[in-house]
């Protein structure tokens, strides 16, 4: 079986790399990659990635047999479906169903029409309509609706972060020219946990928990990013809250997708707030999440292009839940300096020979440059290990960041603790 994994970062790279482990895979191509990714990975060649006609030409050329679809945003152009109407197996909703992430407005409407817990909203599309449902209540949550790469949610704790969302939207045209809706949300105190699996439409398979790290600086602070870090399994989990979850949350999110007829065959990810021990529905991301994805991928055991197949074929009802190695996995994320607001690219990474073999390295924002790699993005890379627990993890991630890294490097101390 020949696999073709779509997409840039890390999140790609830990798909492709547990992959290539299963014994029916006779090749992975990860396209378009990343200069990290070249030397473990072949790509479809000099195309890129918003030449739909090109990428389906090529794929049947190298006879691709199934293809999973990493980025929402290919999901939100449609990606799934193409592939899909050409004869490949694929991991990955149509845009119908990546509407779950792809709209914030449609996920929260969807929540509330299928009785799923989650925080109470209104939507409004002026600045002057945001200030009104505010009013004086804080804190509360802003959520661009729409795509906006992790960037586009705020939990405002005074009317000075409401002005600078407003700015950044209207103002600094930040994402674009619009127009534009934002859903005005009930803040939720509570404990976070990411719930991913894969889902055919009638089953969802959980892939264990994870909890990641979404605020740019330790102990929770500073502007939300893509993803500092993750541990898996999530602190907070335990079978009691996950079978409430199954009840409370999955099984009617499958009776909504019957309903509206949504065709759903890809991952799906709950993110979940747990309020006194109860679950709530902040967010569907209809991909595999990141960071979560390398911690997930990496505790993985057993035959994962099995599931994805039977997650492409609507099989799923008849597959076994995946084993995970027993203990932890720690994922830390190393930012270049400025992230998230300006990164500063083009540092030159070093010390990545010198790690132990029992890290594991996903690249995302890197480029070549003669025998080096320089940093490329805002998360350039990320760090893993497994271990009997969460303490024996940190210290192999950390103490290989004492010997990798670049100049103004930035990763948060406090992953897993």
């Amino acid at each position: 079986m020949k696999v073709l994994v779509l997409g840039t970062g890390g999140r790609e790279h830990a798909l492709a790399w547990r992959i290539a482990q299963d014994s029916q895979v006779q090749s992975v191509v990860l396209h378009p990659g990343n200069d990290g990714t070249a030397k473990q990975f072949k790509t479809l060649g000099n195309i890129p990635l918003s030449s739909i006609d090109t990428l389906v030409a090529e794929a049947h050329r190298q006879i691709i047999d199934l293809v999973v679809v990493g980025p929402e945003v290919l999901l939100a152009q449609g990606f799934a479906d193409r592939f899909r109407r050409e004869g490949f197996l694929v991991v990955g909703p149509g845009q119908q169903g990546a509407q779950l992430e792809t709209s914030k407005a449609f996920a929260k409407t969807f929540l509330k029409e299928g009785r799923i817990p989650t925080a109470s909203y209104e939507t409004t599309d002026t600045p002057a309509g945001i200030r009104e449902l505010v009013g004086d209540t804080y804190p509360i949550v802003l959520k661009l609706d729409g795509l906006a790469a992790g960037k586009g949610v705020v939990v405002a704790e005074n009317s000075a972060d409401v002005d600078d969302f407003i700015h950044r939207i209207w103002e600094r045209k930040e994402f674009g020219a619009g127009p534009h809706t934002v859903v005005v949300e009930q803040f939720l105190a509570g404990r976070e946990l990411s719930y991913i699996g894969l889902c055919d439409g009638e089953r969802f398979i959980p892939l264990s928990t994870a909890s990641d790290y979404k605020r740019i600086f330790d102990g929770n602070l500073g502007p939300n990013t893509g993803g500092m870090g993750a541990i898996s399994p999530s602190p907070l989990a335990n079978p009691e809250l996950e079978a409430l979850i199954d009840e409370k949350v999955v099984q009617p999110t499958l009776k909504q997708l019957a309903k509206r007829g949504l065709e759903y065959r890809g991952a799906l990810y709950f993110g979940l707030m747990i309020c006194e021990g109860e679950p709530y529905v902040l967010e569907f991301n209809t991909r595999f999440g990141d960071p979560e994805t390398q911690a997930l991928m990496m505790r993985l055991e057993g035959n994962f292009t099995e599931l994805l197949c039977a997650t492409a074929k609507a099989e799923l009802k008849a597959a076994e839940l995946p084993p995970f190695k027993a203990g932890a996995c720690i994922y830390v994320v190393a930012a270049a300096a400025g992230y998230p607001a300006e990164p500063k690219l083009g540092d030159t990474i070093g010390g990545l020979e010198t790690l132990p073999k029992d890290v594991q390295v996903f690249f995302s924002g890197v480029r070549g440059s003669g025998s080096h790699l320089l940093t490329n993005g805002g998360r350039v890379l990320g760090i893993g290990a497994t271990g009997p627990s969460a303490n024996v993890c940190r210290e192999k991630v950390y103490a290989a960041y004492e010997k990798a890294g670049w100049k103004g490097m930035h990763i948060r101390r406090d992953i897993g603790q």
